[in-house]
């Protein structure tokens, strides 16, 4: 959820180069994660990186799947929570395939 906090905060102000720490404060998320988050979403080319600063750069495809984002985090911010933290992760899908039973020759 820290990513979805960040990236919203960085949406609502889409031409503001933002401080990591005001980003933080705003997204009330510890400053040291968001640093962590806020190079992350770099790396995943949702933000990009402005003198000191942070700004929101989704490219234009990824900008329909942001807004829909925004909106579910809107209206039904329960639902999102559950869907980001419902899904397995890869550890516990890997460790659950080991023992999955195989047919010989697979």
């Amino acid at each position: 959820m820290d990513h979805v906090a960040l990236l919203l905060a960085l949406r609502e102000q889409p031409e503001t180069a933002h401080a990591p720490a005001s980003v933080a404060d705003r997204a009330r998320i510890d400053r040291g994660v968001a640093d962590r988050v806020l190079h992350e979403l770099v790396s995943s080319h949702l933000a990009r990186r402005e003198g000191n600063g942070f700004i929101y750069a989704a490219a234009p495809q990824m900008r329909p799947a942001v807004d829909e984002l925004a909106e579910m985090n809107r209206t039904r911010p329960v639902t999102l929570v559950r869907a980001i933290y419902d899904r397995p992760s890869r550890a516990a899908l890997s460790f659950a395939d080991a023992f999955r039973l195989r047919k010989p020759g697979e």
